[in-house]
């Protein structure tokens, strides 16, 4: 006799087959008999999933990536770089009171046309380039090191908040640096090259509180140019129905352009101080000085800013991400090809 019918005769508990069940517990094997209808459960722990099963999302290449940053920045600063050279000339020209910006702009214009060679090879020229080629290069770079790490690093020791924190801070700290230390040298040359200096001769010493504001005016257009588009992307995505691709070209046209109506007072102020010194002036004379300056130029350094800072970072950023997106997508293709 089978021992479940000697347990039914004896009128002991009738025990069913035993039915294995999955389940989402993480603990070894587990025996629990107290259910309904007393079948007995039995708890198996998940197969694990290894990360090196899965399909690559992100290249593992970092040296690769960081040749991309590189040669992506470089090229799109190139192209960007004459309009760039040709507003601040005139921007610095129009605060000397020497020319206008349309004046300006068109002189630099039809000399650039009559021999784009020499354009190139100008320190005029070369020095722009440099400031941005250098910047880009270091926002790229360092967001893709952190990228990179943030996810290859050991999910267990991993925290997306505090990495994330990090990056963004360093990302614009070791980027203000670098763009405000190129910056000044640009500055330099062009105030003396094409300020009140130029028409004398004898280049003028630039004061520290002109050195002061120009980097402030670089922390804004660091800050509007790398960091707030992404805050801003965000917004835009969860008010509309835009893409995040959408919502980043947006945030990364409109940051950059509506942050000038801040940096251009900024250095139009370190250049009327380099130019005009006013050391004769009482604090209340000096200040009414200084605003009327303001008042009387902000429209034109505004419209000449917005159309700098246009092609510098909002086009600029667009083609930047363009074609550093393009580049790692392509080295993620090969990976995923070799891993076939």
């Amino acid at each position: 006799m089978s021992d479940n019918n000697r347990n039914q005769r004896d009128g002991s508990i009738k025990l069913s087959p035993p039915s294995p069940m999955l389940a989402t517990s993480t603990s070894s094997l587990q025996v629990r008999p107290n259910l309904p209808n007393s079948q007995i459960s039995i708890t198996f722990p998940p197969v694990p999933t290894f990360e090196h099963d899965l399909v690559p999302t992100i290249s593992s290449d970092l040296a690769s990536k960081l040749a991309g940053d590189v040669l992506t920045a470089f090229g799109v600063t190139f192209g960007i770089t004459p309009f760039m050279a040709v507003i601040d000339k005139a921007i610095i020209q129009r605060a000397a009171g020497t020319h206008s910006i349309v004046q300006s702009s068109l002189s630099s214009i039809i000399s650039m046309a009559s021999n784009p060679v020499a354009f190139v090879k100008s320190p005029m020229f070369l020095m722009m380039w440099g400031v941005y080629a250098t910047t880009y290069t270091t926002a790229n770079c360092l967001k893709t090191i952190a990228e990179h790490q943030d996810h290859f690093q050991d999910k267990k020791t991993k925290n997306n908040e505090s990495s994330d924190g990090i990056g963004t801070l360093g990302t614009f700290v070791a980027t203000t640096v670098v763009n405000s230390s190129t910056s000044m040298l640009k500055d330099r040359f062009y105030a003396s090259q094409f300020g009140t200096s130029a028409a004398s001769g004898v280049p003028a010493k630039i004061p520290k509180i002109t050195y002061g504001l120009f980097a402030m005016r670089d922390c804004m257009v660091i800050g509007s140019s790398f960091i707030l588009p992404d805050i801003l992307c965000g917004v835009i995505q969860e008010h509309s129905d835009l893409d995040r691709d959408s919502a980043l070209k947006v945030s990364q046209l409109a940051c950059p352009i509506l942050a000038q109506g801040f940096v251009g007072p900024v250095q139009l102020l370190g250049l009327d101080i380099y130019n005009r010194p006013l050391a004769g002036l009482s604090t209340k004379d000096l200040f009414m000085e200084r605003f009327r300056f303001q008042c009387a130029n902000f429209s034109s350094i505004f419209g000449a800013r917005v159309s700098r800072i246009a092609p510098a970072y909002g086009l600029g950023g667009i083609g930047n991400t363009y074609f550093r997106d393009m580049w790692r997508n392509r080295l993620l293709r090969q990976e995923r090809g070799s891993c076939d």
